[in-house]
């Protein structure tokens, strides 16, 4: 667990957003309408306002920030964006969802994914945060270069190993079970 502490999937955290940060957010980051929902609704402490999240919602809106950071024009704008990006990345570092080894209902992934797996991997990942949805087949064996009967038998073999979910019947449903962290960066 590299010392993050476990909180349960479900359980959110208080996150300190001034009114400021909050207006800027709702008004220029691209957000679903239930993060957007989320700001919009924060308590009022002091002179700043809770957001309650969990940590996918934490890594959903990072994500957004962390877009809005690397694009804005104006210098101010930028550096709102970066002061909460470092925060929401701070929490993201110090917390974890995923069970301790002992809690865990979950079997072990062994042996670990190949390089080739991992890559595939990754680009699920990547894909998926900036897309807003899992990739599709055709996505990876345009990124890839390889066969549709290439990227499927690797589809079945992730699967088949645990490393992703898919729904039956059901297109672009690919879900990863691998930490973020323990995924390779993408080549």
């Amino acid at each position: 667990m590299n010392g993050r502490k476990y909180v349960d999937p479900r359980a959110s955290l208080p996150f300190l957003l001034s009114k400021g940060e909050r207006n800027l957010i709702v008004e220029r980051a691209l957000l679903e309408g239930s993060m957007e929902a989320q700001l919009r609704d924060a308590s009022v402490s002091g002179s700043s306002l809770v957001v309650h999240l969990t940590l996918d919602d934490v890594e959903e809106l990072l994500g957004c920030v962390a877009a809005e950071a690397n694009h804005s024009t104006n210098a101010k704008e930028r550096k709102v964006f970066s002061a909460v990006r470092s925060r929401l990345a701070r929490l993201l570092d110090t917390h974890t969802d995923e069970a301790p080894a002992a809690a865990s209902s979950e079997t072990r992934l062994e042996p670990p994914y190949t390089e080739r797996q991992g890559q595939f991997l990754a680009f699920i990942y990547y894909y998926t945060k900036i897309h807003r949805r899992p990739p599709a087949e055709a996505d990876l064996q345009a990124y890839f270069q390889v066969s549709p009967p290439a990227v499927h038998d690797m589809i079945l073999t992730l699967e088949r190993r645990g490393y992703i979910h898919r729904a039956p019947g059901q297109a672009r449903s690919i879900r990863l079970r691998v930490a973020r962290t323990d995924l390779p960066d993408l080549v």
